[in-house]
């Protein structure tokens, strides 16, 4: 049931990056919407049926074109909807959020939680990969949702708080220092959520993590000539990468070093 539940809040991305991006300009719609209610065909604007919006099963049936106009569909649609099903697994898992030693509805609540996070945190990897951009309003829910988990699960708010402060700082310095080229002010409000969320010392994991992929996919892309030296390259996922890797695994990494 969770994986079905990822596997809808990927779906939901897909939605959610093609109009966000038609709202930002950034993509084109060449027809006319006929109803706003439901999803639409990509190319033709045609309603979808229910039967068309299957998350993986829809794309696997009609053999990934859409079934009014024969349109190919991008791959990367079935491929989000599973890595978010699969992360919310192993989210759940993980932090045992479907303990029976806690109520149902909190045991509810806490999924919810995990699923509204982690679906954000696909759409903004995927929306940052693709158009260099990190939209407020996902990075603004990510910091109210990280607010109320430590609100509610943390005895003591202040070192979230400093975290929080010092990664946005970090991150925010190097705005300025390289005048918005080497870092966009975007990475800097998500750097609140990343402290607000992980607490220190997860954060240095978060950090170090996502500077170092970033560096060596940088100097892979390099090598193999696909980027140039002043190529821009978004880092947000890689924030995102890093974030995860502390929330996963942060104790681990710390008591190794430690």
């Amino acid at each position: 049931m969770i994986f079905v539940l990822g596997l809808c809040g990927g779906s939901f991305v897909n939605m959610l990056i093609y109009r966000v991006a038609i709202n930002y300009k950034l993509e084109s719609r060449k027809f006319k919407i006929k109803s706003k209610s439901r999803s639409w065909c990509d190319f033709c604007g045609k309603q979808l049926k229910w039967y068309e919006n299957i998350p993986v099963v829809s794309w696997l049936v009609q053999k990934g074109k859409s079934r009014c106009c024969r349109k190919k569909l991008p791959i990367l649609y079935p491929i989000v909807e599973l890595i978010t099903g699969i992360f919310l697994v192993m989210v759940t898992i993980k932090f045992n959020l479907l303990s029976s030693e806690v109520p149902m509805i909190v045991q509810l609540m806490r999924v919810f939680w995990g699923a509204v996070v982690v679906t954000l945190l696909v759409f903004l990897t995927v929306f940052d990969f693709k158009y260099m951009i990190l939209p407020d309003f996902a990075v603004i829910i990510l910091i109210i949702m990280s607010f109320l988990g430590v609100v509610f699960d943390e005895p003591n708010i202040i070192p979230y708080l400093w975290s929080a402060i010092g990664a946005a700082g970090f991150l925010g310095l190097l705005y300025l220092i390289t005048k918005g080229k080497g870092m966009g002010f975007g990475d800097v409000k998500l750097a609140v959520f990343m402290g607000l969320f992980l607490g220190w010392p997860k954060i240095i994991v978060a950090m170090y993590a996502a500077f170092i992929v970033g560096a060596i996919v940088s100097l892979f892309l390099m090598f193999f000539k696909k980027i140039k030296g002043k190529t821009k390259i978004p880092f947000g996922p890689f924030l995102i990468l890093g974030t995860l890797i502390a929330w996963m695994w942060g104790k681990q990494i710390i008591n190794l070093v430690i």
